[in-house]
């Protein structure tokens, strides 16, 4: 299996870019740093051969990066090939004039963004010791390159240094132009289009919620996108949680809270994606709680998206939580056959291939879990058919796509899956979770199995707590408890994680 000319190659690789895009954790410039003018120059089953335009990029993509592309091809192939960086200078930018001759002062490598790609691609904490010791020898190598006049443009400013710039940059394919809306999320949008038009004005806060995938980001940025169109000078940030609150420790570590606060107070809209992540940490909470009420009282609009409602945040200060429900609430459900049919619909006629009718329904019937899922299916057939030059038809999607296309399973079977594959994570057994041992180590399983339930199968807490003989306050508190961990420990991110896709795959 191998692509034959150099268009098909150019097309996976448009595909390819657009997830990396879409899982990448750090900003839109530092991916385009490392990835930008990267090309893909072979892909067979055996091995996927990229290039970039110098030794020192193809070092740290090697490094640091390979694992990523890897995960991503993976994702979307359905196998990992051998994946390699070769070098092509001729992808190098065309440099006028002479460097010059005195070298500026190096930005602070501390700030800079991480080149790295974690354990999981889920939101997850790096020491600002470990970013500095990654970076060092890049900047130097950066000076040296541009000195030499061959080294791509470099950030403009370190990523977590504050500025007037927006911490995520603000994708401008999220509009709402391409935001299907149907019964689920029909609310939503409404409620978003009302803001973006009149930003601080009728509704604020904005707080969107609902599960992973079904298209509260792309809402936020669908306000941020309008309200530029209809006023370019406003100054927006658009940020993480847990980057909020990355900086904020940041800040106070190196004495800068003042100008922390500075930026943050004084800007036209403020979009803050997993706020539930500020959940616990109490320096955090109070210096977010200021600047609200700050941005408040100066019309100011807030736009905030999590994963559940407010009174489901039970670590969350109250005080905090009463200013989000002071606005307007807003949920996003899983899509229904409807509006499945139209997201499949719309996202081939984007990538412009070829999909039957019955195809397309069979897939709506069938792909029940959320809008993200959806997107993955279609980019994985595209994907093979531009490997194989077969059309999209049942049989490819059936040998393709069979993850996902599993008769309809039993909630409590899936329980019992993920209950069997988190003990064999954790060492322990089945009965310790279900227990009422206090032994750290059954405990931190026994979360996590009520962490990974609630992610998978978004059943309520009562529903978790009856499967688990507890308490639905207790299912609150110990899944809280494992986001927390999760933030601020990759290896417990990464076994989450691993343990997630296992109880997907059926293993």
């Amino acid at each position: 299996m191998e692509f034959q000319n150099n268009a098909d190659l150019a097309s996976f690789w448009q595909i390819l870019d657009e997830m990396m895009r879409s899982n990448y954790q750090y900003s839109e410039q530092s991916y385009n740093l490392w990835f930008g003018r990267m090309q893909l120059r072979r892909l067979d089953a055996e091995q996927a051969v990229f290039v970039c335009e110098n030794t020192t990029k193809q070092e740290i993509i090697t490094k640091k990066h390979i694992d990523f592309i890897a995960d991503c091809l993976t994702e979307l192939l359905g196998y990992t090939p051998e994946v390699s960086i070769a070098v092509d200078t001729s992808l190098a930018p065309v440099i006028t004039g002479a460097p010059d001759p005195e070298p500026a002062q190096s930005p602070r490598t501390d700030d800079m963004p991480l080149p790295g790609y974690p354990s999981s691609r889920s939101s997850g904490s790096v020491s600002s010791g470990s970013v500095s010791d990654s970076l060092s020898g890049v900047m130097a190598s950066y000076e040296s390159l541009m000195q030499a006049g061959n080294a791509p443009v470099p950030p403009e400013e370190p990523e977590q240094a504050p500025s007037e710039n927006g911490e995520m940059a603000i994708n401008p394919d999220y509009t709402f132009d391409n935001f299907v809306v149907g019964s689920s999320n029909n609310l939503a949008h409404a409620a978003a289009l009302n803001v973006a038009n009149n930003i601080g004005l009728k509704i604020n806060p904005l707080f969107i919620y609902g599960s992973s995938g079904l298209g509260k980001t792309h809402l936020m940025y669908a306000i941020a996108n309008r309200a530029l169109q209809r006023n370019p000078s406003l100054n927006i940030i658009c940020i993480k949680g847990e980057e909020f609150t990355n900086q904020l420790v940041e800040a106070i570590k190196e004495g800068r809270t003042e100008v922390f606060r500075a930026k943050y107070r004084k800007v036209d809209m403020l979009l803050i994606d997993d706020i539930q992540f500020i959940a616990g940490k109490d320096a955090t909470q109070t210096e977010f709680f200021h600047t609200f009420d700050a941005l408040y009282e100066d019309h100011r609009q807030i736009i905030l998206t999590s994963d559940r409602p407010p009174r489901e945040l039970v670590s969350l200060e109250a005080r905090i939580r009463s200013r989000f429900e002071q606005g307007l609430l807003v949920d996003i459900k899983p899509p229904d056959y409807e509006l499945r049919l139209a997201i499949l619909k719309n996202k081939v006629s984007q990538n412009r291939v070829d999909v039957p009718g019955d195809v397309v329904d069979f897939l709506a019937k069938n792909l029940q879990e959320n809008i993200r899922q959806l997107e993955g299916v279609v980019k994985k057939l595209v994907a093979s058919n531009l490997l194989t030059g077969q059309p999209v038809n049942m049989e490819m999607v059936l040998q393709t796509v069979p993850e996902y296309l599993r008769d309809a399973e039993p909630v409590s079977d899936i329980i019992q899956r993920i209950i069997a594959v988190t003990a064999k994570h954790f060492k322990v057994t089945e009965d310790d979770i279900l227990g009422s041992s206090r032994k750290k180590n059954i405990q931190s399983a026994r979360n996590a199995a009520m962490y990974i339930t609630r992610a998978i199968t978004n059943i309520s807490l009562p529903q978790i707590g009856a499967a688990f003989a507890r308490d639905h306050s207790t299912v609150h508190s110990n899944i809280n408890r494992v986001e927390q961990e999760i933030a601020g420990d990759p290896l417990l991110e990464a076994k989450v994680s691993e343990i997630m896709k296992e109880v997907k795959r059926g293993d």
